[in-house]
C-alpha cells in the first residue's frame, strides 16, 4: 500500500475524511485496485484469514462503491456468488439497495476497502437485513482502529482485516518511507482525533 501510494501523510494540510473531521493521514483503498499483484495479494491474503478463522458466509456483499471492487475480486477468487448494497434506493426502475446475488436467507460477508469508526457500515447491515440476508462477519482491507470493530461488534458482526493501521505505520517508519516527526504528529492524532481535528 505504501509503494503503491495508498497511504498518504499530511501533517501540515491534513485531509478531511468523510466524517468531515481532519486526519494527517489518509488511506486511499481505491488507489490499489488497478494492480494485479496487489489484487491477487488481497484475495490470497483475504482467503486464508477468513478461512483460519472459520467465517461461514454464502454471498459476498461489497458497499457502494469502494467495496464493490473488493467484494467483486474475492467472489471471483473464492468462486462465491457476490451481491453489492447500494448507500440509499435508486429513484428509478426497481428502486432496490442490493443488486446482484439474491440476499434472502443467506449468510453475507459484508467486504469494504476500509473502516474506521464504523458509522457508514450500519447502513450496509441494514441494507443486507432488510433484503432477508445476516451479516455475522466484515471483511475489510484496512482498519484504521478508530472503533469500528467494536460498532459492528456491538450489531453483531465480527470484523476481520486484512492488514490494520498500527502494522502499516510500523512497516512505513521501518522502511524508511514515513519520517519520525510525521509519525509523531499522527500518534498525537490517533491519542484524541477529536481535539486534533480543529
Amino acid at each position: 500500500m505504501w509503494r503503491l501510494g495508498a497511504v498518504r501523510v499530511s501533517a501540515i494540510e491534513p485531509f478531511q475524511l468523510a466524517s468531515g473531521k481532519r486526519s494527517p493521514l489518509y488511506i486511499n483503498g481505491r488507489q490499489v485496485i488497478g494492480d494485479p499483484g496487489f489484487v491477487r495479494l488481497f484475495v490470497a491474503s483475504a482467503a486464508a484469514l477468513l478461512a483460519s478463522r472459520g467465517v461461514a458466509y454464502d454471498v459476498v456483499a461489497g458497499g457502494e462503491t469502494a467495496g464493490i471492487p473488493y467484494a467483486s475480486f474475492l467472489a471471483a477468487g473464492l468462486s462465491r456468488p457476490m451481491a453489492y448494497i447500494r448507500k440509499k434506493p435508486k429513484g428509478y426502475g426497481l428502486g432496490r439497495r442490493v443488486e446482484g446475488a439474491t440476499l434472502s436467507g443467506q449468510r453475507v460477508l459484508l467486504v469494504e476497502d476500509l473502516i474506521t469508526d464504523g458509522g457508514s457500515k450500519v447502513g450496509f447491515l441494514e441494507a443486507v437485513a432488510e433484503a432477508g440476508g445476516q451479516v455475522t462477519d466484515a471483511l475489510v482491507l484496512f482498519d484504521r482502529e478508530q472503533g469500528g470493530s467494536a460498532l459492528l461488534a456491538g450489531h453483531g458482526v465480527t470484523l476481520h482485516a486484512v492488514t490494520a493501521l498500527g502494522a502499516t505505520l510500523d512497516a512505513g517508519t521501518e522502511a524508511g518511507l514515513l519520517a519520525h516527526a510525521d509519525r509523531a504528529v499522527i500518534d498525537a492524532y490517533l491519542a484524541d482525533p477529536e481535539s486534533w481535528s480543529p
